[in-house]
């Protein structure tokens, strides 16, 4: 060792600015985190984004309304849809595994649309609204007129509440007073009424929501024979296998296909033998349940 020469701090020979070296302590920031924030800016920042979020989803929904009106594709009202879904349930959004998306003006828990969405525009696949215009097309005009006893009629509008007119501003006026003053438990089988005082749609939701509640187990039991569906399709000729063997599934179920009513144009036919179950659909078994029914 040199000592004539000065000696080196050896802190200074890793620090060579002079400065005391930094320790860990230098890089730990004490006295702040996300709770330095006064309670009063947290609150401010949660207010913001709900209404964002809120602003965002009204935004959406009246963008989505808008949209569908300038398709009249897709011009269905949920009190509308209401009527094609009693003939064919497996479609209602209680029935549904997948809810969220799915017919939203529809309660997921029962089969009742939303009263505050009952004239707003449907929520759903375009194949189910393709089949909604098919039956609208082809099926919603048949009726089937079928006894309707006042007891019945009143259990019907206290379960499916949407159809009293304090639930339907459009209700026609006759119908309004019929409702209201409760006339209707004066009338043996409302089915006799005008159609101006018990309109239409009203009596094929009665008549869906009886095929639902009280007799799914008898229509489940429905085996036609072949001449009891000839019969049958001369009277609703739009049931005929040719509308219906084309359109095989909606939305992952069974709708008709190539099996439907296959008996009746293929091999010999024998009037008397059953119509296989594969070659029937539900649609066609509620339809046929309800003719047999009118009397």
């Amino acid at each position: 060792m040199n000592p004539n020469k000065p000696e080196i701090d050896p802190d200074l020979q890793t620090n060579p600015s002079g400065k005391a070296p930094l320790s860990e302590k230098d890089f730990i920031r004490n006295g702040w985190s996300f709770f330095s924030f006064p309670f009063w800016l947290w609150l401010f920042l949660v207010c913001a984004v709900a209404l964002v979020l809120l602003g965002t989803n009204n935004w959406y929904s009246n963008f989505l309304q808008d949209y569908k009106k300038q398709d009249p594709f897709l011009e269905v009202t949920n009190r509308s849809f209401s009527v094609f879904l009693w003939q064919f349930p497996s479609f209602m959004r209680v029935n549904s595994k997948q809810k969220t998306g799915y017919l939203t003006g529809f309660l997921p828990d029962n089969v009742n649309f939303e009263q505050a969405q009952a004239e707003e525009f449907i929520v759903a696949p375009p194949d189910l609204i393709f089949l909604y215009h098919t039956w609208h097309r082809l099926l919603s005009q048949d009726t089937f007129p079928r006894p309707i006893s006042p007891n019945e009629f009143e259990d019907f509008l206290a379960q499916i509440s949407e159809w009293k007119p304090e639930n339907w501003p459009q209700a026609p006026q006759l119908y309004a007073d019929l409702v209201k003053t409760k006339k209707y438990l004066t009338v043996q089988n409302l089915q006799m009424l005008p159609e101006t005082v018990l309109p239409m749609i009203v009596r094929q939701s009665f008549i869906g929501w009886k095929n639902y509640f009280i007799e799914g187990a008898k229509i489940n039991e429905v085996q036609p024979t072949f001449a009891q569906i000839t019969a049958f399709l001369e009277k609703y000729p739009h049931y005929a296998r040719n509308y219906w063997r084309n359109i095989d599934e909606v939305n992952h179920q069974k709708i008709g296909g190539p099996e439907y009513l296959k008996g009746l144009v293929s091999g010999p036919l024998i009037p008397e033998a059953n119509v296989p179950n594969d070659q029937l659909s539900p649609f066609l078994k509620v339809a046929f349940f309800n003719a047999a029914a009118e009397n």
